[in-house]
């Protein structure tokens, strides 16, 4: 029994890291630029697009919420989705 509670426990902190990873923004979409994947929202945060991410319909002036994580010191979108 105890020969498996060290890798579920593991494996619980792993996926609760996770999660702790993800964040959330939303604000209006300042500028796009597709040849280098970055967006920039009104406030000044820049975002990498991630890879697969679709950047179909982003302009300035769109209101958006951005799913994304930190990587390496730099923001990366995983979702851009049109804010209701």
């Amino acid at each position: 029994m105890n020969k498996f509670v060290a890798p579920i426990a593991a494996l619980a902190f792993l996926f609760s890291v996770g999660i702790a990873n993800a964040e959330e923004a939303a604000g209006k979409v300042a500028a796009v630029d597709a040849s280098t994947g970055s967006l920039i929202l009104e406030d000044g945060t820049t975002f990498t697009i991630d890879e697969g991410v679709s950047m179909d319909g982003l302009e300035p002036g769109t209101e958006v919420t951005v799913s994304f994580e930190e990587r390496d010191g730099q923001l990366i979108a995983t979702e851009v989705a049109p804010s209701n």
